[in-house]
Formats: C-alpha cells, sequence, structure tokens
C-alpha cells in the first residue's frame, strides 16, 4: 500500500508511477487527513511506501500529524509490519534531510524501520518565494521528474536498502532550522480578489479543513494549515492569494491534477 499526500500533484504523479509498477493500493493522505480516517488494513508483511513532497526543507506539517495518528492493522487487529518500507519525497529545489526527519518520525510513532529513500525533483509551486516553471521548462521539469519515477519505482520492485535522495549542503543546513516537532505555518496572507465566483473548490479541496466558507466567500483559519497551496493553484479563476507578490505570478498544477474532479 502506498500512502501519498500532494497539493498540486507532483507527488501523486510519482505515487502512480510505483503503483503502476509495484501493482499497489494508493491511498490519498489529505483525503483520509480531512476526514479523520485514520485506520487502515493491510496484510502481514506487505511492502509500505510513502511518497510526499518537501515543505522548507522538512515533511510537511500534515505528515507529521498523519504518521502519530495512523493506525496500521491487519486483519486480525494485529500490530502491521513491512516487510519493506520505502519513502519518497518530491521537490522544487532541495530536500534537505526530510527523509531522514520522516524515518525518525516513522520510527518512533509507528516502530517501523525506513528501508529505503529517494527523491524526485519537479516543478516548484512555492508562488510567494518564486514563479513557478512555464513553457518548455516546465515540460522539461515534469518529463524528468517522470523519467525518474520510473527509475525509482524499479528499484522498489528489486527491493533496493537505500537512502538515495539528492541531498546538498544547502538543504542539510536548511533542514537543521525546520526540521522540528512544531511547524507553524501563518495564514495572515491569505486572501481572496473580488473575481472569486464563490465556487467553495478551496474548502472542498483543504486537506485540513483551514479554509471555510463564510457568506460566499472563503477564509483561512489561523491554525492547522500544513501550507500544500492547493486553494491558490486550483482556484479555477486565480483568486486565491498569499501576499501581493502572487497577484502577478502564475500557477502551477500537474497534469495528473489538471481535470480533476472537485472532492465532495
Amino acid at each position: 500500500m502506498i500512502f501519498y499526500f500532494t497539493g498540486t500533484g507532483n507527488s501523486l504523479a510519482t505515487a502512480q508511477a510505483i503503483a503502476q509498477e509495484t501493482d499497489d493500493l494508493l491511498v490519498d493522505i489529505g483525503v483520509a487527513y480531512k476526514y479523520k480516517d485514520f485506520t487502515f488494513t493491510l496484510e502481514q508483511g506487505e511492502p509500505l511506501g510513502f511518497v510526499f513532497p518537501t515543505y522548507a526543507w522538512t515533511t510537511p506539517p500534515l505528515i507529521d500529524a498523519f504518521i502519530k495518528r495512523a493506525r496500521f492493522r491487519t486483519g486480525n487487529q494485529e500490530t502491521f509490519a513491512p516487510d519493506y518500507c520505502f519513502a519518497v519525497v518530491t521537490c522544487g529545489a532541495f530536500v534537505g534531510n526530510t527523509a531522514r526527519f520522516f524515518a525518525a518520525e516513522l520510527l518512533e510513532s509507528q516502530g517501523i524501520n525506513l528501508d529505503a529513500s529517494f527523491s524526485v525533483k519537479s516543478v516548484g509551486n512555492c508562488t510567494y518565494l518564486y514563479a513557478p516553471a512555464e513553457g518548455e521548462k516546465r515540460e522539461r521539469l515534469i518529463a524528468a521528474a517522470d523519467l525518474e519515477s520510473h527509475r525509482i519505482a524499479q528499484r522498489i520492485t528489486q527491493r533496493e536498502h537505500v537512502h538515495a535522495e539528492h541531498r546538498n549542503p544547502f538543504g542539510i543546513l536548511m533542514s537543521a532550522f525546520t526540521g522540528k516537532d512544531e511547524k507553524p505555518r501563518s495564514t495572515a496572507e491569505f486572501y481572496a480578489l473580488t473575481n472569486c465566483i464563490h465556487c467553495g473548490q478551496c474548502a472542498d479541496l483543504c486537506p485540513t479543513n483551514t479554509v471555510t466558507i463564510i457568506e460566499g466567500t472563503p477564509r483561512w483559519a489561523e491554525l492547522g494549515c500544513t501550507q500544500c497551496l492547493g486553494c491558490l493553484h486550483r482556484c479555477p479563476v486565480n483568486a486565491i492569494q498569499y501576499g501581493k507578490k502572487t497577484e502577478t505570478r502564475g500557477r502551477y498544477v500537474h497534469p495528473v491534477l489538471a481535470n480533476a474532479p472537485r472532492r465532495a
């Protein structure tokens, strides 16, 4: 079983590539978290995988919370133990020590050892810091990420025990400051422009239920946001902003999500 979390589609694309090779079931962590579904039934000894993005050189807060709350059990309600466990971290630039931080969390919360870790670089979506790649550059990044995802899938089927994510000194240094249990993500900069069509998609998509619709307009709770920026990038009219700079910057949604239906 492969658990994935995605804001704009990169991690979903990678998870799908791996599942295609391994014939594994995909589970959306965002949906599970949104609806407080933390109990999962697996066959004893089956492989266990996690695919999620790097946020600020560490794990997203939602991943931390999920790993602490998840209950992996067999059909007989025994504690589940995989014969092989892997993580694939997607990123727009540097992964830092994200996989290592996750491995420590997984062992502490679930008693499960992380046997392998990998990374895939794709289009970054942190629009309040930079404009997402567009045009041919975007296409090249997506194609390279797809190729790397399939390579990793092959390594996973071979049960490689390796920690092969692409790290660099800068990312490792920054992880020392961000790889902490407490990761507050401010929502103070979120707002909607007057072209908002009041469709409610932002609230539907929000995995932490941080976005609510009040009198037809989105509002962000002060606490709880994992800052996936799904609400911003997937708004059908680009009404949602995070600070003034995003008003002039493009949006990014991976093709696997471009035509995805709204959540009920």
